[in-house]
């Protein structure tokens, strides 16, 4: 079987063309003159220099609770004079995003925040914009950065205008931040809106299930250092091609996390964001903490009506101390989808896994390439060609099903003509024999159900720190597979929400290459592909079965 490939269509490239002259769908307003905006606010760091901010205020006499976040991407590259923001052009975006000509790239708008009482302050990271540089660039969310949004904290803490009470919040990078200063205690940070995040630089954005990401790295970090004063990622990855001290000192100490939080999981950014916003949410010791999850553009949800809305209702208790009845909030917004642009349901839940969650194996049939309820007696074996091969196993519900949440597939396999391989898998959705499409990463239209890789020679899973329904892996000591040898993979499948009616048919696909094509037109993200090799599948009881663990949702019980 060839491999799957999901690409553009001939139309939505025409339409990809479009939006790079005019990005009909983001609507850029003059922002609100009841504001007070001092520009190049100088923010005192701890080693005598300082960081340069904008700050913005409401004209009604104070003190305010404070806003703020700290990145790369310039906080005076504004939407102004026909400028709108390139990843706008590139990235397609389903919905309407309206955001002021105040509002810097995946910052909050102060266009909203500032007429809701709040101060808000847009910080140039150290080296960017107009921040002076250090002696050396700072690592991206490296110790230096996250003590210079400590000092900006406790600075923003004390001011006339302020009430004493700060919140974070930004998206991708503006969140990621948030937690290892979380982790800190600064005293005067009280709430933290992190909007998709990655957690573990390693394990989910720099090697991907111990593959390297070898596009969107390349593209963001090139892009940045455009920008300011910042280290060479290509040298530091080359360098650092295992999990090690130094990207152990990245990952953030989620048992240190204690403020409120509010989050986000968008299941369109596999292999990017989703992992990582999930992590938090489990694993953080916050007492308060909440969950907003989504389907949409990443930009769209963040500037919505509906998300702000609930953020505001977020820090007016926590920063403002309204009695709003937050805390009796649902503790998870569940979003569900049938088709791409088809919301099934949005409904409250109150933990994430859901708690009506049947956790149900599906094992692989290797002589029929089914999946089935019962463990399939071996010995049989599924071969397919790692550099233009694929192998697939289809089961068709005999009921309505909803199955949200993260998801785990083990094999058993063997590799011939090679002792290492990069392995993808990925699930797909096909409704009457025609397969349906999914909201995928950074504008993607064309994306699978859920997807995850896996690079065989790291395939050791820390069973200390994983989950029943998700491995962790140490990354850390390369084992080739040996001639003959038949080793298990564990594959970690990113977490959806998908709805599939009776007669729906769900396909699980392995094969030796990413799934979303490379070519630039489409999307950044690149990773590397098998040149040479078969895999084997082998079923034997004897060994253990391969499985595929869905979270099927019980709705007698929830």
């Amino acid at each position: 079987m060839r491999y799957v490939e999901k690409r553009n269509s001939f139309v939505q490239l025409a339409q990809r063309i479009r939006r790079l002259i005019r990005p009909a769908n983001v609507q850029i307003k003059v922002a609100t003159p009841n504001m007070r905006i001092i520009r190049d606010v100088h923010v005192p760091m701890r080693d005598g220099s300082y960081l340069s901010a904008n700050l913005y205020l409401p004209t009604g006499p104070g003190p305010f609770p404070v806003l703020l976040c700290l990145h790369p991407a310039r906080k005076d590259k504004l939407c102004k004079n026909g400028y709108v923001h390139i990843q706008f052009r590139f990235a397609r975006q389903p919905g309407q995003i309206s955001i002021s000509d105040e509002t810097s790239f995946e910052a909050p708008d102060p266009d909203f925040w500032v007429p809701n009482g709040y101060a808000f302050l847009n910080i140039d990271k150290r080296g960017f914009g107009i921040s002076p540089p250090g002696d050396k660039p700072q690592m991206y969310w490296g110790d230096g950065e996250i003590q210079d949004i400590y000092d900006a904290i406790e600075w923003a803490g004390v001011q006339d205008w302020s009430n004493g009470n700060v919140g974070m919040l930004g998206v991708s990078y503006l969140a990621m931040n948030q937690y290892r200063t979380a982790a800190l205690h600064p005293p005067h940070l009280k709430a933290i809106c992190p909007w998709e995040g990655v957690s573990d630089l390693y394990r989910e954005f720099f090697f991907y299930g111990g593959t390297p990401e070898e596009g969107f790295v390349k593209f963001l970090f090139g892009r940045l250092r455009t920008f300011g004063y910042g280290p060479d990622i290509e040298s530091v990855r080359a360098a650092h091609t295992l999990r090690d001290d130094y990207w152990k000192s990245l990952a953030v100490p989620y048992e240190k996390i204690t403020v409120p939080i509010l989050n986000c999981v968008n299941f369109g950014t596999h292999m990017l964001h989703a992992r990582g916003s999930a992590r938090i949410h489990e694993r953080t010791s916050s007492e308060h903490k909440w969950l907003y999850t989504h389907r949409t553009g990443e930009w769209t949800a963040f500037y919505s009506p509906d998300a702000n809305a609930l953020m505001l209702k977020f820090f007016d208790y926590f920063l403002k101390g309204i009695d709003n009845g937050m805390l009796q909030y649902p503790k998870v917004r569940l979003e569900v989808r049938e088709f791409a642009h088809q919301v099934t349901e949005v409904r409250d839940e109150d933990q994430w896994p859901l708690g009506n969650t049947s956790w149900t194996p599906f094992y692989l049939d290797t002589r029929r390439h089914r999946l089935t309820a019962d463990p399939v007696a071996g010995p049989s074996v599924a071969s397919f060609d790692l550099a233009k091969g694929s192998t697939a196993f289809s089961y068709v519900f005999d009921r309505d099903t909803e199955i949200v949440g993260p998801m785990q597939l083990t094999v058993h396999v063997e590799l011939e003509r090679c002792d290492d391989a990069y392995l993808f898998a990925g699930l797909q959705k096909f409704h009457h024999g025609k397969e349906v499409s999914f909201e995928g990463t950074y504008g993607f239209e064309n994306d699978i159900v859920s997807k995850g890789a896996l690079r065989v020679a790291l395939r050791s899973v820390n069973k200390d720190l994983s989950l029943s329904y998700w491995p962790e892996y140490d990354f850390d000591t390369p084992k080739p597979v040996g001639p003959g040898e038949i080793v298990p993979l564990v594959f970690q499948l990113e977490a959806a929400a998908t709805f599939y009616r009776r007669g729906d048919e769900l396909r699980l696909t392995i094969q030796g290459r990413n799934f979303i094509s490379g070519r630039i037109i489409d999307q950044p993200f690149r990773f590397p592909h098998n040149k040479t090799g078969t895999c084997k599948i082998h079923t034997q009881l004897e060994r253990g079965p391969n499985q595929l663990l869905l979270p099927i949702i019980d709705k007698r019980s929830g």
